[in-house]
C-alpha cells in the first residue's frame, strides 16, 4: 500500500508538459540511479531541475574518472572536452568521439551521447544557478584528474587522512558546497543557520564518500587503486584496525553531516528528506560493515536490507520536519556505532 501510494505520489510529480529535453534528463537520471532519481523528484520545483542536471553533469564527469580502460591522457582530453561543452553550451566538435571510446553501461553512454539535451535545460536556469554549477562541477573535474594522474599515471598512494580528505573534497565535499549554494539561492535561510551549512557543508558530503570508499574496498582493489590511505594499512595490522580507523573519521563526518540537515529550515521538508535519506542510508551500511568485521574486515561489500530500507524511506518522510525524533533516532544509532568502533 505504502509504494503504491509512493508510485502515485511519483506519477503526479511528474505530469507535466516539460521539453523533450527536460524529459531526458529526468529518464536519464531514472536510468543510472534510481536510488537518487526517487529522492530528487520529491524536491520541490525549481530545485528539482537544478539538482537533477547537476547530478548528471556529475554522473558524466565521474564516468569519464571511472572508466576501468582510458589512458589517463584519454581521460584529460575528455576532461577538456566536457569542460568545453559546458562553457559553449553545446557538445564541441571531438565529444561524441570521445564518449563512443567509454567503457561504461550503456546507460551512461546514452546520458553522455544527449549531453546537449542536458545542456538546453542547463541554459534555460538563471544565470546565478549556472554559475554555480559551473563552478563547483569545474572544480570536480580538475580534482578527478589530479587524482587520476596520481593514483593511475604515477601509480602513488594516497598516504594519510589527509590527503583521503582532499580526494574526496574534489568528489563529494565539492558537492555539498554546490547543494549548499543553490539551497541558499532559492530557500529563505537566515544568516546564521546559512554560516552553520557552509561550515558543514564539505562534511556532508565525505561522510558519505567515506561509507562509499569504505564499502568498495574490494571492487576498487580489483581495478587496482586502493583509496585507504597507507597510514591505516601498515604492514602487520589485524584486518580489523583500518576498518575501525576509517569509520570513527567516517562518524566524525557523519554527525557534521547531520548538524548540516539540522539548519535546513523545518518548513523545507523536501530538502531535508533530500538530504537525510542517503545520510540514514549511509549510517546503516556503516552499522552493517562494523557488525559484520569479524567475519569479514573490510574485504566484502555489504547491502542494507529491502526491509531497512523500507523503514528508513518512510521514517523521513514521516518526520523529516520533527528535529526531537530525528535527534532521537540518530543518537542512538551513532551510540551503536561508537560501541562497535571501542570493542
Amino acid at each position: 500500500m505504502c509504494f503504491g501510494l509512493l508510485r502515485g505520489f511519483l506519477r503526479c510529480t511528474m505530469k507535466n508538459n516539460n521539453s523533450p529535453a527536460h524529459d531526458f534528463c529526468y529518464q536519464s537520471l531514472r536510468k543510472v540511479s534510481r536510488s537518487f532519481y526517487v529522492n530528487t523528484v520529491a524536491l520541490r520545483n525549481p530545485i528539482k531541475d537544478y539538482v537533477c542536471v547537476a547530478y548528471l553533469l556529475c554522473r558524466i564527469a565521474d564516468t569519464i574518472e571511472d572508466d576501468p580502460v582510458l589512458s589517463v591522457d584519454a581521460k584529460d582530453r575528455g576532461f577538456v572536452l566536457f569542460k568545453h561543452s559546458l562553457s559553449s553550451g553545446v557538445p564541441v566538435t571531438g565529444w561524441n568521439a570521445f564518449v563512443a571510446s567509454l567503457h561504461s553501461s550503456d546507460d551512461e553512454r546514452e546520458l553522455a551521447l544527449n549531453f546537449e539535451s542536458l545542456l538546453d535545460v542547463y541554459a534555460a536556469f538563471p544565470a546565478s544557478i549556472r554559475a554555480i554549477l559551473k563552478k563547483h562541477v569545474y572544480i570536480m573535474v580538475d580534482g578527478m584528474l589530479l587524482y587520476c594522474t596520481k593514483l593511475e599515471g604515477r601509480r602513488e598512494t594516497i598516504e594519510n587522512f589527509s590527503q583521503l580528505d582532499d580526494y574526496c573534497y574534489y568528489v563529494a565535499g565539492v558537492v555539498g558546497e554546490l547543494l549548499t549554494a543553490v539551497f541558499s539561492e532559492e530557500m529563505d535561510i537566515p544568516p546564521a543557520a546559512l554560516a552553520q551549512l557552509q561550515k558543514n557543508a564539505v562534511a556532508f558530503g565525505l561522510a558519505l564518500q567515506y561509507v562509499n570508499i569504505i564499502n568498495d574496498y574490494s571492487t576498487d582493489n580489483e581495478r587496482g587503486i586502493v583509496f585507504w590511505p597507507d597510514s591505516c594499512l601498515r604492514d602487520g595490522m589485524d584486518v580489523e584496525t583500518p576498518l575501525r580507523e576509517m569509520s570513527r573519521r567516517c562518524l566524525d563526518y557523519i554527525v557534521d553531516s547531520f548538524e548540516y540537515v539540522r539548519y535546513i529550515p523545518r518548513k523545507e521538508r523536501t530538502v531535508r528528506g533530500f538530504c537525510l535519506l542517503p545520510l540514514f542510508f549511509a549510517v546503516a551500511t556503516l552499522k552493517q560493515i562494523n557488525k559484520e568485521r569479524t567475519a569479514f574486515g573490510h574485504r566484502e561489500k555489504v547491502k542494507i536490507s529491502r526491509k531497512r530500507v523500507r523503514f528508513i524511506f518512510f521514517f523521513v518522510m514521516a518526520f523529516s520536519r520533527f528535529d526531537f525524533i530525528l535527534d532521537a533516532y540518530f543518537r542512538r544509532n551513532v551510540a551503536f556505532l561508537r560501541k562497535y568502533l571501542r570493542a
